[in-house]
């Protein structure tokens, strides 16, 4: 999607590259799928602010440009990407 938008749109016009408002996943939720992934557990502090408020963005425009795109979904995603950290780690942290 990045590719086509840097190739293709030439608009001055702002276009959200992100998933639709019915598609968000919060801050949190996406911390426990990365838990889960690497197979641990988070603990919160509860004396502690619990986090910041919602940002909504509209892709409408974008979908329009390109109907047939389909977003990757949060869970194959952070799965696909745990799991190459996990076998790339000892290369990428030297």
């Amino acid at each position: 999607m990045l590719d086509w938008t840097l190739e293709h749109y030439d608009s001055i016009e702002p276009l959200i590259l992100s998933v639709s408002p019915e598609s968000e996943v919060s801050i949190g939720d996406v911390a426990q799928l990365i838990a889960n992934e690497f197979g641990i557990d988070i603990e919160y502090d509860p004396t502690k602010a619990d986090g910041q408020h919602r940002k909504t963005a509209n892709n409408s425009k974008l979908m329009t440009l390109m109907p047939h795109f389909e977003f990757t979904p949060i869970e194959a995603g952070i799965a696909k990407t745990v799991r190459w950290f996990k076998e790339n780690k000892d290369k990428i942290r030297n």
